[in-house]
C-alpha cells in the first residue's frame, strides 16, 4: 500500500520560516532577555497552532494504515506491549527527549554566542544574517518528502 502525504500548506511553511527568522534575530531588536523570552513563548505558541493541522493529518494517516498482519488488523499500539516493555519504551523516549532538549539548548547558546561575537566585531545586525539562513533551512526541511510506508 502506498500512502502519499498531502503537501504541507504554504501558509504554514512560510509562517514557520518567518518564525524561525524572528526567533534567531530577536537579540538584534530586543535587548531584554526577559522580553525576548516572552516573545519566544508567543512565537512557539503560534508555530504550534499553525502546525496542528499537519499533526492531525499525520495522526489520521497513521490510524488508517493496516496493522502488521495487513488487512483489517489494527495498527500496532503501545498498549499492546507488556508492562516491562512499556516501561523500557517510555524510559527510552524520555532519555531521547532529554538528550534532544540538551542538544537544542547547546545549539541555541552556540548561535547566540556567535551572534554576540559578530556584534563585538562591529557587524551590524549580527544575529539577523544567520537567522535568515536558518529560516531558509526551515522552509527547505518542510519541503522534504516524507518516506513512504513501502520503503524498507
Amino acid at each position: 500500500m502506498t500512502t502519499t502525504a498531502a503537501p504541507p500548506r504554504a501558509g504554514a511553511v512560510l509562517a514557520s520560516g518567518a518564525a524561525t527568522v524572528l526567533w534567531y534575530a530577536l537579540p538584534d531588536g530586543i535587548s531584554s532577555r526577559t522580553a525576548r523570552g516572552w516573545v519566544k513563548v508567543g512565537l512557539f505558541a503560534g508555530s504550534l497552532a499553525l502546525s496542528a493541522p499537519e499533526l492531525r493529518a499525520a495522526l489520521a494517516t497513521t490510524r488508517e494504515r493496516p496493522g502488521p498482519g495487513g488487512g483489517d488488523d489494527p495498527p500496532f499500539t503501545f498498549r499492546s506491549l507488556p508492562a516491562g516493555k512499556q516501561a523500557v519504551t517510555l524510559g527510552s523516549a524520555a532519555a531521547a527527549l532529554a538528550l534532544a532538549a540538551r542538544g537544542v539548548v547547546a545549539v541555541e547558546r552556540w548561535a547566540f554566542r556567535q551572534g554576540q561575537a559578530r556584534a563585538a566585531a562591529g557587524k551590524r545586525l549580527p544575529h539577523t544574517g544567520p537567522a535568515l539562513a536558518y529560516g531558509v533551512l526551515t522552509i527547505g526541511l518542510w519541503l522534504v518528502p516524507a518516506p513512504s510506508s513501502d520503503q524498507a
